[in-house]
């Protein structure tokens, strides 16, 4: 797989969290070995939704400055 914020090369592996206080976690996903971008499959919904709700939402901001 290859990266989409790099184009470098990924891996799939599991990350976890031994935490002293609270709760411990896991999680698989992909892993770039050059930039470090994790994707997950949670990452990837959410950046779906993202994308989704910007493209519905009228454009702001760029060059509609009045003076």
């Amino acid at each position: 797989m290859k990266c989409p914020k790099c184009g470098g090369w990924m891996e799939f592996q599991e990350f976890t969290n031994v935490a002293s206080e609270g709760m411990a976690w896991s999680f698989e996903g992909w892993r770039c070995l050059f930039c470090g971008e994790v994707i997950d499959p949670l990452i990837l919904l959410n950046r779906q939704a993202s994308k989704s709700a910007q493209e519905k939402s009228p454009v702001s901001g760029a060059g509609g400055r009045r003076r």
